[in-house]
């Protein structure tokens, strides 16, 4: 094709030399460069805070203005893989044919000349209409791109909408950059130290229009970030460690604008939390669901019985429900009744007269549940606990009524009971091991806490403990957390939060805990996949994970296979297997 006859500008002419300088051709359809699996996994929870942006402020725009047309929003990250895309569902089975869908990447030195790959590259906005394309297969389609920046000029993405037509207008172009523009201003509100935003403009008008100027400063006062309008109207190309009492002040000494301030209410972009809830979950139904409920009996004289594997976070949850309740100025009292001494547990939990019996307090004992009075009771591994104690506790729910051993005389007490246990009690009931009146008693409501492995919200769990013990900065590898992610749990949250404890001791001082950090012991028992299915039924993506694991760890020892049979933990013979049925030997 002669360029002459496109009438295009400099930079698009730049854009197909350097697709011919990449090795492509014209009419030739390019290879797919696409992620898939645990890698794109990683891609999208890394970029979920554009996503989300993008969902709440450029998909409304685009629905309005592209609702009848065969057009695609398309979000990709910092390299150009797709990570998200939203519009008419039959264009984007067509855009599958040219693999513009999640998971490709979409640079230039790949696919020619193309919106996302061109605006990556030059770093600006750009249009590329049909035969401006470099590659034929491509030129179906017009499509306008813009990158997407963060508070510190950081390359975060890029925004781009896809058509089936022969050109897009102005007013494409203008959608794009426009939705560009409210996407950054939220990012920009969603850093965490800022607690306050001010919006400035030369006319009020313009205050939420999306163009102001946007100031985000701490609890201190001080600017920690700002957009660039708001460095033009300040006549200052950087804010940052300002005072914003001192700034506005200043400002008045200048042109005249309008300022409205308003304080940030901040959600973490990468959860769905809500309210105390945020120390249990990161988005997960069930949790959410038993914690809606527990708190709507506390208080009402109901007595709550919560059920879950061991390590599920019984203890957390109940932890969570005394800080959110109208007793959280009180004690709460936790008693592990399958850890008491049995000839010891009632005097635990009612408390003894002085001398009530051999090798008791000279002063007497108080008791967990008088401990408790006016606070919760927390009683742990219930159905440990020994049918006689069984038979008192039970009086102590009915009556509010303690009797210390020994003694004769009665306490009154106000507490709210909370009991747990990973066993089945009505199986426990039938088998003549727990009363059943006392079981009667306690599930005034059962809540059931989910095993990890079934969690929705397992990736963020497994980035929150990581990063409680390695920092905010370090990074866990792909192939790991697909590991990671795949694994069975039977210790729940109690085995992931010792497993990352160990090996984020043993990661150093590395960017990236990588497999090869976790000690063996930890390490086979996440690449055997006995232990990684229940019942037997593998899923592809663990099989996935694994075959990515290994390759990985053979890539980074130069195929040293006595060094990956060492990180591993699994026998040379099996390495090679298994690497001969990945292609990898011959």
């Amino acid at each position: 094709m002669d360029l002459q006859t496109l009438h295009i500008s400099d930079w698009l002419a730049s854009s197909w030399d350097r697709s011919r300088e990449a090795g492509l051709k014209e009419i030739k359809k390019p290879s797919d460069a696409m992620l898939t699996g645990a890698v794109m996994q990683q891609r999208r929870f890394d970029a979920q805070h554009v996503i989300n942006a993008v969902e709440e402020c450029a998909l409304p725009l685009f629905n309005q203005v592209f609702a009848r047309s065969d057009s695609r929003l398309i979000l990709t990250d910092a390299e150009g893989v797709v990570v998200a895309s939203w519009g008419q569902q039959r264009f984007r089975d067509k855009l599958t044919t040219i693999s513009l869908s999640s998971g490709a990447c979409w640079q230039e030195r790949i696919k020619g000349t193309n919106a996302i790959g061109t605006a990556l590259h030059d770093q600006r906005a750009v249009t590329i209409v049909g035969n401006q394309h470099y590659i034929k297969h491509h030129r179906f389609i017009s499509c306008s791109a813009s990158p997407l920046f963060n508070h510190k000029a950081e390359l975060v993405g890029v925004l781009d909408v896809t058509s089936e037509q022969t050109e897009h207008d102005v007013m494409a172009q203008l959608l794009v950059q426009n939705m560009v523009q409210l996407v950054e201003n939220r990012l920009l509100s969603q850093i965490p130290e800022g607690v306050l935003q001010i919006d400035l403009a030369m006319d009020k008008s313009v205050l939420t229009s999306g163009w102001q100027g946007i100031i985000i400063a701490n609890e201190s006062g001080q600017v920690v970030a700002h957009n660039q309008l708001a460095s033009q109207l300040m006549s200052s190309p950087s804010l940052i460690g300002a005072s914003v009492d001192e700034l506005l002040e200043e400002s008045k000494k200048g042109p005249s604008f309008v300022y409205e301030q308003r304080a940030l209410k901040h959600k973490n972009p990468r959860s769905k939390l809500v309210s105390a809830s945020s120390d249990l979950h990161f988005g997960d139904h069930q949790i959410e669901t038993a914690w809606q409920q527990a708190n709507r009996v506390l208080g009402k004289d109901i007595s709550l019985l919560i059920l879950g594997e061991t390590g599920v976070g019984k203890g957390e949850f109940v932890k969570a429900l005394h800080k959110n309740s109208n007793r959280r100025k009180e004690t709460l009292v936790t008693v592990n009744c399958g850890a008491l001494p049995k000839d010891l547990i009632e005097s635990e939990l009612f408390g003894h007269a002085a001398g009530a019996f051999t090798g008791a307090s000279a002063k007497g004992y108080l008791g967990r549940i008088r401990q408790a009075d006016k606070g919760i009771l927390f009683l742990d591994e219930i159905g440990e606990m020994p049918l006689e104690a069984q038979c008192r506790l039970l009086s102590v729910l009915q009556d509010k009524v303690v009797v210390p051993v020994g003694s004769t005389e009665s306490h009154q007490v106000d507490i709210q009971i909370i009991a747990a246990t990973h066993q089945d009690l009505e199986k426990l009931v039938s088998q003549g091991h727990f009363r059943q009146d006392l079981y009667y008693r306690l599930n005034g409501l059962i809540v059931h806490l989910p095993p990890l492995r079934t969690r929705q919200d397992k990736q963020e769990i497994i980035h929150a403990i990581y990063h409680k013990y390695s920092g905010s900065q370090k990074k866990l590898s792909s192939s790991l957390l697909a590991l990671l992610s795949n694994y069975y749990w039977p210790g729940n949250l109690r085995e992931l939060d010792n497993l990352l404890k160990v090996s984020c001791l043993m990661g150093g001082d590395g960017e990236e805990l990588q497999l090869e950090h976790i000690p063996t012991h930890l390490t086979k028992l996440l690449v055997d996949k006995k232990d990684n299915t229940e019942g037997g039924l593998e899923t592809a993506d663990l099989q996935s994970a694994v075959n990515n694991t290994l390759i990985d760890v053979y890539n980074a020892h130069n195929g040293n296979i006595s060094k990956v049979s060492r990180i591993l933990g699994v026998s040379r013979n099996t390495i090679y297997r298994k690497l001969k049925k990945l292609g990898m030997l011959k």
